[in-house]
């Protein structure tokens, strides 16, 4: 240990024997021999005043219990006792145990003379030493208790900061994309649709929608995980692969600021038993990292290396770096380095989600900095994969799902009480040539079903009245529709909702805002 560090141990060990010191007030140097040695003996932490000022400057100290003889009371002492006590914050009461004469049962019939000090425990002398050490020990566990109440307070004022930094975070963070969305489509609504605005602002709407996926993803996905609801579906896979997708899916950031970003995968096949989709979520969290904290023209590279069964993959950029906290703190839930003044700050959930999934995977993830200014390198490894057997389909392309072929023509019963939504989902549908009818709700749905007979019924879950789940189980009972195809597309997306889904019925559980390619698939 460095003689900083135990300075640092040594301060800390201090400050604990501290907070449980009695500090006693002996105006005689009789009682102050007395009180020092019964306490010594009993393996209490004391501090032994002789004068007024000394239990003063004394009180300036953390301390657990006082003890006062009463008399003293009257003087200078029971004023800095008084405005001590008065300062303390509301949790805290320091225990007081007041040593009285015996005629002072008498003027207990006036116990308010005594409310200034609070907390307040009157022996009688002359007093029984096993009295006095017993009292001591009830005045430093409630001394402790009121500790613990303290901390738990600090712990509570901590989490509603963090949780008002989050939620002004997220404000931040969903308003900048829906502010671009909504800007594009007043221009859309402004100038002629074959110009070429019009044709820049319907190119920019998509990415900045998926932006705003992506954040609710991450957020949905740090519930789950917390909820130990996450899991992995594993499949062999090639690393190399999964980072040249996701090179791809990050490719206009990148283009945006001028960025350079290189990959180095020559080496040898990554293979890995992962699930590609949360891979994927990986690398896309720390190269929007590495995007967002990279100067514009910034360089960053992504490498791959196998050995000893592990493959490493390092993404080093030359950006702001780290600096020691942060280095220590960066995987932390919303933790949020505050020295980055002129960097766009996510939400401080991305690397956190990062760690977790890989750490599901039986990996590691760290960070390295030489400190601020100095650019970060972040290192993810993973077991390699040696199955035989899965050999072959390690090599194939996992990275982007594949476009599935366009659904067949169907006739499709859209019911969605969101009229926004429907009349969007439903022009869309038509523009992939199905028949689409609309009702706004559970009563009007089945209704509707009963008359037209679908072939596909896509099926919100949080309607007024009937509710998804009681539709898709009243569909069930219509003759001839017992074979219907029901597809719910839904907020609601936690595993108990895709579990209630399916024992209601329902074929696919489709979370919003969806995918047409999985739309498409959910219906073919």
């Amino acid at each position: 240990m460095s003689a900083k560090n135990s300075r640092s141990s040594d301060g800390l060990r201090e400050t604990a024997a501290m907070s449980e010191r009695i500090l006693v007030l002996a105006p005689t140097r009789g009682d102050a021999a007395l009180c020092r040695r019964f306490l010594g003996e009993a393996g209490f932490i004391h501090d032994i005043c002789t004068q007024e000022s000394d239990l003063c400057d004394a009180l300036q100290r953390p301390s657990a219990v006082l003890v006062v003889a009463e008399e003293s009371l009257q003087g200078p002492a029971g004023a800095c006792i008084r405005a001590h006590l008065a300062a303390q914050p509301a949790w805290s009461s320091l225990p007081v145990i007041v040593l009285a004469a015996q005629e002072s049962t008498r003027r207990l019939q006036t116990p308010e003379a005594y409310d200034a000090y609070g907390h307040i425990t009157l022996l009688e002398r002359p007093v029984r030493m096993a009295t006095f050490l017993g009292t001591l020990r009830l005045a430093l566990q409630e001394h402790r208790q009121q500790q613990r109440i303290g901390d738990l307070l600090a712990e509570r004022a901590e989490a509603i900061r963090l949780r008002d930094e989050f939620l002004a975070m997220l404000g931040h963070e969903l308003r900048n994309p829906l502010a671009a969305i909504l800007t594009s489509a007043e221009v859309l609504e402004a100038v002629a649709s074959d110009s070429e605005r019009a044709a820049y602002c319907r190119g920019l709407i998509r990415p900045q929608a998926m932006q705003m996926k992506r954040l609710l993803d991450d957020l949905s996905d740090m519930s789950r995980m917390n909820r130990y609801k996450l899991s992995l579906e594993r499949e062999p896979v090639d690393l190399r692969q999964v980072l040249k997708d996701v090179a791809s899916q990050v490719a206009e950031m990148f283009t945006t600021r001028r960025q350079c970003l290189e990959l180095d995968l020559d080496g040898p096949p990554g293979p890995l038993l992962a699930d590609p989709m949360r891979l994927r979520q990986v690398f896309v969290n720390l190269l929007t990292n590495a995007n967002r904290y990279s100067p514009k023209g910034g360089h960053i590279r992504v490498s791959l290396d196998t050995g000893d069964g592990l493959a490493r993959v390092a993404i080093r950029d030359d950006g702001a770096g780290l600096c020691a906290e942060t280095l220590q703190r960066i995987f932390e839930p919303f933790y949020q380095d505050r020295s980055q003044v002129g960097h766009r700050a996510g939400l401080g959930i991305g690397l956190t989600l990062a760690r977790s999934l890989v750490q599901m995977h039986a990996g590691t993830i760290t960070a390295q900095s030489a400190g601020p200014g100095c650019g970060s390198e972040f290192i993810v490894t993973l077991p390699l994969h040696d199955g035989t057997t899965d050999a072959a389909a390690s090599a194939q392309p996992s990275a982007q799902p594949e476009q599935s072929p366009r659904a067949a023509a169907r006739h499709i019963l859209l019911i969605e009480d969101n009229h926004a939504f429907a009349m969007g989902l439903k022009h869309l549908l038509e523009a992939h040539c199905h028949q689409v009818d609309v009702a706004h709700d559970g009563t009007d749905g089945l209704r509707m079903a009963q008359e037209q007979r679908p072939d596909v019924v896509l099926l919100d879950i949080g309607l007024p009245g009937l509710d998804g789940y009681a539709v898709a189980r009243r569909l069930r009972r219509i003759a001839g529709l017992s074979q219907v195809r029901v597809i719910a597309v839904t907020g609601f997306s936690c595993a108990a909702d895709q579990q209630r889904a399916r024992h209601a019925g329902i074929d696919h559980h489709l979370v919003k805002p969806v995918a047409m390619a999985d739309l498409e698939a959910a219906i073919a």
